[in-house]
């Protein structure tokens, strides 16, 4: 496979998931507000998060500069390991990437993040934080498992 359609391939990709966190984040702020579901362990339940992770760190303005930084980190991490044939790596680090943005999109335009998931017990989240989570493990077990996903060619 050319590098092209490589990279083609994995800018197609991050859009998508990026485009499908924002329409699933329009969807919640248009149909869940004030009108949550829920069940006895899960729901569907529109909250706004100021912070980062777990809230934490709300209403400071360092918070989107700082993200912005880590995101271009993220990202250039995720190419250099593309190049190099590291593609469990990469595939790890562009989904984070296409998590963060769909967060980063809200903390810029609204100031806040929407999350709607919700598991008792645990916490109310969306799918950029899920693909966050997915790369995060996907990148761990390519670190630990590179034979695995290894390009040779």
């Amino acid at each position: 496979m050319s590098k092209k359609v490589l990279y083609v391939g994995w800018a197609s990709a991050i859009v998508a998931m990026i485009a499908v966190d924002q329409l699933a984040k329009w969807l919640a702020r248009r149909l869940l507000a004030g009108n949550p579901l829920t069940g006895r362990f899960v729901g569907l339940v529109l909250t706004m998060n100021s912070g980062v992770a777990f809230g934490l760190f709300g209403g400071r303005s360092w918070v989107i500069p700082v993200n912005a930084l880590l995101g271009c980190t993220v990202f250039a991490a995720g190419l250099g390991a593309l190049l190099h044939g590291d593609r469990g790596l990469a595939s790890g680090l562009l989904i984070i990437f296409a998590g963060f943005c769909g967060n980063f999109i809200d903390r810029v335009t609204m100031g806040k993040v929407t999350d709607f998931m919700w598991i008792r017990g645990w916490s109310v989240f969306n799918l950029a934080d899920c693909f966050v989570t997915a790369g995060a493990i996907l990148s761990g077990l390519a670190l630990v498992f590179p034979q695995w996903w290894r390009s040779h060619g």
